[in-house]
């Protein structure tokens, strides 16, 4: 598989980084306003406010966007050492999160035929777990390695 130089990885961060900030500015407000309102009891207490976006709703599909482009460079990216370890490693943990997104999608489905995922949500949430897998994996492997030796 070709894979990107090494140092697309910083430039993938940066636009996950980039993309999830914008993302969050009126998302991020309009889900606290919301999940405060449900959170009260007492409707009278509920904040009556007229949400107003500051950025357009384009911008924030922009950025969903290059948020999901820039995990997708991070992911396509070299290690510094890439050898048939590293890619055993990228196979594994890219079977594992599909299997996982799939029986959790099924148990969620199971228990709430109305629950809805957005695609954009579903991919940041697949590349993100397939990181932490992937460098959980590498961690305990080349750590039981360096203990061996």
């Amino acid at each position: 598989m070709k894979l990107l130089p090494h140092y697309f990885k910083w430039i993938g961060i940066t636009l996950f980084f980039l993309g999830l900030i914008t993302g969050a500015i009126d998302d991020g407000r309009k889900g606290f306003i919301e999940g405060y309102n449900d959170a009260i009891d007492d409707p009278s207490d509920r904040i009556e406010i007229n949400f107003e976006r500051i950025l357009p709703k384009s911008v924030t599909h922009l950025a969903d966007f290059v948020s999901i482009a820039g995990l997708l460079i991070y992911v396509l990216s070299k290690n510094k050492r890439e050898d048939e370890f590293m890619q055993k490693l990228r196979y594994e943990s890219a079977f594992l999160v599909m299997v996982l997104s799939l029986t959790v999608i099924l148990i969620f489905y199971g228990f709430n035929p109305d629950f809805k995922l957005d695609p954009s949500s579903l991919l940041s949430l697949q590349m993100i777990v397939y990181l932490i897998i992937r460098a959980l994996k590498r961690k305990f492997i080349l750590g039981d390695y360096e203990e061996q030796a």
